[in-house]
């Protein structure tokens, strides 16, 4: 076997995947710049794409390091062979290949939980008022929907809770996964592969692993890692989700019997709008009228929750323009100018009555943008191409009434619910990749699958705790409810 070969192999893939890479990287620059409204490159963009590669690079030494050594696995049938000294430099080559991949995806990771923790979130409450109101500037008049002060706020309260919830919500559960991984290597013992000859022992007490090779390792602990989390992932979403619970689902519900709209933007122009509004018009109703509700609805004798007539689509992309986006700033920046510390009490009263009359003129800009009441903030509604979900991109594409400047923003109907990428469960693969590139880097330095699965799992921990502690002051400061009500 010649080692050098080896070697040089693996380097030429690392880098023929990385020009893939960069070019990948690039894609993705690119559509956040579009989405963030950008019009010169920036520090943030030069980040952005640093980001991305060291997310993408991250992935791909992880993948060459498993080639590798699985092609040792496979071909290489006694592993005495390969446990010659010449060997050594290989063995340095992928170990320096999965340190580097932990550092990267690390910073990967980071990223994520930067970009989900600042999104724009905002609730919009369709109930009916008691009383109507109406809402007038410059250039617009329309009726403010749920400004009544008889109107509970618990139904957004519940609505925020759930989001919450499900913000670190994964398909793979990494306590299950380890646990799991740990059974296959240990209690049925294919960790034995790595040992002595290459030969399979079913008993631990006969395993002599002071001849352990680190390549088969990598190889025998990828397997394992992904195998269960392929199998946990099908379990889910063909068995679990279906039959049990879909988190997603029940939020989205919980939308609709709330009467609740969520209003979120990711970058400056772009965002996702899932649609809440009770065909019933009002939900802040007894327990009689609550179950009637949900009875008409069973049976198709009440309308349907979907934002057009006789439609169920509740879940759509946003591309909004300029202009809409200053004047949605200028309400954001009155809603948020009377949060923050007061020096007296004496004003509490004025500031709560400020407070609410900022947060009612929010909600009725975007209620009315919705319902097509603004003449000067219209928009089109329209599926995806089949490029434009295979992109995940979506393009302008222009109209008539585009020529003459008046329909710019755009609603795209979001079947795939891309709107997970805000939260932990849209990034599902990156995390799977992120605890694989974990186990294998401890393992391939401590030599210990058990301690490897322990300081996976401690780490995962640590990573959910600070995604969760982040997103919960985010939505807090983004909603203006009280960190003590999102439990």
């Amino acid at each position: 076997m010649d080692a050098a070969s080896q070697n040089r192999n693996a380097l030429i893939a690392f880098g023929a995947l990385s020009g893939a890479g960069i070019i990948l990287a690039f894609g993705r620059t690119w559509k956040w710049f579009s989405k963030s409204g950008r019009d010169l490159i920036d520090l943030a963009t030069i980040g952005k794409f640093f980001a991305y590669i060291c997310g993408i690079i991250g992935t791909i030494l992880l993948l060459v390091t498993a080639g590798v050594s699985i092609w040792y696995l496979i071909f290489i049938k006694n592993i005495s062979e390969i446990t010659d000294a010449n060997i050594e430099q290989l063995k340095n080559l992928l170990r320096t290949f999965l340190i580097t991949a932990f550092v990267l995806k690390l910073i990967d990771i980071i990223h994520i939980i930067i970009r989900q923790t600042r999104i724009e979130i905002f609730f919009m409450d369709w109930e009916r008022p008691k009383t109507g109101e109406i809402y007038k500037n410059e250039n617009e008049t329309y009726s403010i929907l749920g400004t009544s002060e008889n109107v509970s706020v618990w139904r957004t309260y519940f609505a925020a809770n759930e989001l919450n919830e499900i913000q670190t919500f994964r398909r793979v559960n990494v306590p299950f996964q380890l646990l799991f991984v740990l059974f296959f290597l240990k209690v049925i013992n294919l960790e034995s592969y790595s040992c002595g000859d290459g030969k399979f022992i079913s008993s631990s007490s006969n395993l002599d692993c002071s001849r352990s090779n680190t390549i088969v390792r990598i190889a025998i602990a990828f397997f394992v890692l992904l195998g269960t989390a392929i199998v946990q992932n099908l379990f889910f979403t063909i068995f679990y989700q279906r039959f049990i619970e879909d988190k997603i689902t029940n939020f989205i519900d919980l939308c609709s019997v709330s009467n609740i709209s969520v209003f979120i933007l990711d970058e400056n122009f772009h965002g996702y709008y899932i649609h809440g509004r009770s065909p019933h018009g009002m939900t802040d109703v007894n327990m009689k009228d609550t179950v009637m509700n949900l009875y008409r609805e069973e049976n198709r004798m009440s309308g349907t929750r979907g934002l057009e007539p006789n439609s169920d689509e509740q879940i759509f992309i946003m591309k909004i323009n300029r202009s809409f986006r200053r004047q949605y700033q200028s309400l954001l920046q009155a809603y948020y100018g009377y949060t923050g510390p007061r020096k007296t009490r004496l004003d509490a009263e004025r500031y709560t009555d400020l407070l609410l009359q900022s947060y009612q003129n929010l909600n009725g800009f975007l209620c009315a943008f919705i319902d097509h009441s603004l003449s000067s903030h219209q928009y089109i509604l329209r599926n995806r191409f089949l490029l434009e979900r295979m992109l995940d991109y979506e393009f302008r594409v222009r109209t008539r009434s585009d020529f003459d400047g008046q329909i710019d923003n755009f609603l795209y109907v979001d079947n795939e619910k891309t709107f997970t990428n805000i939260l932990f469960c849209g990034e599902q693969s990156t995390l799977v990749i992120w605890n694989m590139i974990t186990f294998l880097f401890i393992d391939i330095l401590a030599q210990n699958y058990i301690l490897a699965a322990i300081l996976t799992y401690v780490i995962d921990f640590i990573v959910v705790g600070i995604r969760n502690s982040f997103g919960r002051n985010n939505l807090s400061k983004k909603t203006l409810i009280p960190k003590n009500f999102l439990i």
